[in-house]
């Protein structure tokens, strides 16, 4: 038994792993409530049925929300499943995810909100109130943001201290890492079929 055979127990971290893995469930879950809550309103005075409130979902707004919530499920899977510079790839990209939705929540909370028509009001409506922006979409957007970038630079600069899916999960044929622990390897040889009392 060499020393690095020794140490190759201890160079994954599965705590590194489940951060990862709580970063980008998190910022699923921070993306889709963000998606349901009212991000802007406006009364209008409406040619039949006086004044109404107009209110538009984060996910009439920010269409991508939703999608970008099933992506870091997604991410998820990628990151369990793959590893070595195919790993650090998902990484970065899931970080750049992170920056490009920081900027989209700041640019729709500085500016863009201002730019909202109402759609859900009948033709010939008028507005007679002030635009109304909810601080609370735009602010779980930014948390979801942050959430991904910190998962996607974990990810894309510690992926060698990630461990990969257990090895019963290889593709067939390909040859297990043998462990340095001898009760270990007893379990894996009656996992592969075979007799672990035999010296061959």
């Amino acid at each position: 038994m060499t020393a690095p055979e020794a140490a190759e127990p201890r160079t994954t971290s599965p705590r590194l792993l489940w951060s990862v893995i709580l970063l980008l469930v998190g910022s699923a879950g921070l993306l889709w409530w963000a998606s349901a809550l009212n991000w802007v309103s406006r009364p209008y005075r409406t040619p039949f049925s006086g004044d109404v409130e107009s209110a538009a979902t984060g996910a009439a707004v920010r269409p991508e929300l939703v999608p970008l919530a099933l992506a870091a499920l997604t991410a998820v899977a990628a990151v369990l499943a793959t590893g070595g510079w195919l790993r650090r790839i998902i990484g970065a990209l899931t970080l750049l995810g992170g920056v490009l939705l920081a900027w989209r929540a700041v640019t729709w909370q500085f500016g863009a909100s201002s730019e909202y028509v109402a759609t859900d009001v009948p033709g010939g409506s008028e507005p007679v109130g002030e635009l109304s922006r909810a601080p609370y979409g735009p602010l779980l957007m930014l948390l979801a943001a942050l959430a991904l970038f910190g998962a996607g630079l974990l990810v894309a600069w510690r992926a060698s201290r990630l461990p990969a899916m257990g090895a019963k999960y290889s593709a067939p044929g390909a040859e297990r890492p043998k462990s340095a622990d001898p009760d270990k390897r007893l379990w894996d040889a009656l996992d592969e079929g075979a007799d672990p009392t035999d010296e061959r």
